[in-house]
């Protein structure tokens, strides 16, 4: 895993933790409220989908980038050796 790849997914688990902190807060909250209770569970778990929909989107995209760079080294060692072997036979 390479640093932005660790860096991305760091980043994910402390918004996905502090997005369940708020949950959990918004469920006692709701617990001890009454009435609005059923509304205020459906907001907080929204909130957390929500959290974790960008979380996911995020790593999706650090893995694209980190292919995306592995492809082009792959790509310029393959020109390399060409170059060297072209060189190699005057």
């Amino acid at each position: 895993m390479s640093a932005d790849e660790n860096v991305v997914v760091t980043v994910g688990e402390t918004l996905g933790s502090a997005a369940g902190k708020v949950v959990a807060g918004a469920k006692r909250t709701a617990d001890s409220l009454g009435e609005e209770k059923a509304e205020l569970k459906r907001v907080a778990k929204k909130v957390r989908s929500d959290a974790r929909a960008a979380i996911r989107k995020t790593k999706r995209k650090a893995a694209k980038a980190a292919k995306g760079a592995k492809k082009a080294v792959a790509s310029a060692k393959r020109s390399v050796r060409r170059v060297a072997r072209r060189l190699k036979r005057r």
